[in-house]
């Protein structure tokens, strides 16, 4: 008999990153639901306790969720549920020490782990699910769907890339690479930065975020485009025109006179 699916709660600021912890999660067979990073967590996973419902095997928290205090959500959780295990993120900044780390398990988290960065994808997206995986006692990495996510992932940011680089460039940060982070440009919101409105698919997979952001790119070097042509002359009323001078003048005896470039012949 097969073991019961685990369930995941994705829960991080950064709608990519989110994207992409789904994605590679439901590759190995676990049942992920995205969640927003509100400060009524504890309050989410209370009611699903008190209705009776599967309570999440594991939760991936954003540890830079401004709404909520992610340590004080890892000691809750230790003391109401401990069998419930806490995976903290961070994308901001990529190296967590080993003294955040440790200061982290002692909160009750399981784990501090990296957010996943455009530079170094594959293997810190592989070193996390197998984190989680060893964690939760599964008992092999499908290797298989994880490249295939992986490869589509990093096809479909290459795409996004090259699609809003004309538009803007953004500066690297000096050792810390092009963070996945750095893709917040396009919020939960249903408009975009300049006032075009983006709508998102309800099944939440990552072509949504990179469509949204080849519209957003769009957008702006069209607006861009429009505004680098000068304006057109203004219209000329026909009576203002210089009125053409007669090909031919006579003078008073009937003489023909003859005008070329202001010579008179």
């Amino acid at each position: 008999m097969d073991a019961p699916q685990k369930l995941a709660f994705i829960v991080q600021s950064n709608r990519l990153q989110g994207l992409m912890w789904q994605a590679l999660l439901k590759s190995q067979k676990l049942a992920v639901i995205l969640e927003p990073a509100k400060g009524d967590l504890a309050d989410c996973i209370n009611q699903i306790a008190s209705a009776g419902l599967t309570l999440p095997d594991v939760i991936v928290l954003d540890a830079e969720a401004a709404e909520l205090n992610p340590y004080e959500f890892c000691r809750w959780c230790r003391a109401t549920f401990p069998s419930m295990q806490i995976f903290l993120t961070r994308c901001r900044q990529l190296h967590i020490s080993d003294t955040e780390r440790r200061w982290a398990k002692q909160q009750g988290a399981t784990d501090f782990l990296c957010g996943f960065d455009r530079d170094t994808l594959m293997s810190g997206a592989t070193d996390n699910v197998k984190r989680i995986l060893t964690s939760l006692d599964y008992p092999f990495l499908n290797e298989k769907a994880l490249l295939t996510v992986l490869l589509n992932i990093r096809r479909q940011l290459g795409t996004t890339q090259a699609a809003v680089a004309p538009a803007s460039r953004p500066e690297r940060t000096k050792g810390a690479g092009l963070s996945l982070a750095n893709v917040q440009t396009l919020p939960e919101s249903s408009a975009s930065p300049d006032g075009q409105p983006v709508a998102p698919d309800p099944l939440n997979d990552v072509d949504w975020v990179t469509a949204g952001l080849r519209a957003l790119s769009n957008g702006r070097v069209r607006k861009a485009a429009k505004e680098s042509f000068a304006p057109p002359p203004p219209a000329v009323k026909s009576s203002a025109l210089p009125k053409p001078l007669p090909a031919d003048e006579k003078l008073a005896d009937g003489t023909a006179v003859r005008r070329y470039r202001g010579v008179v012949y």
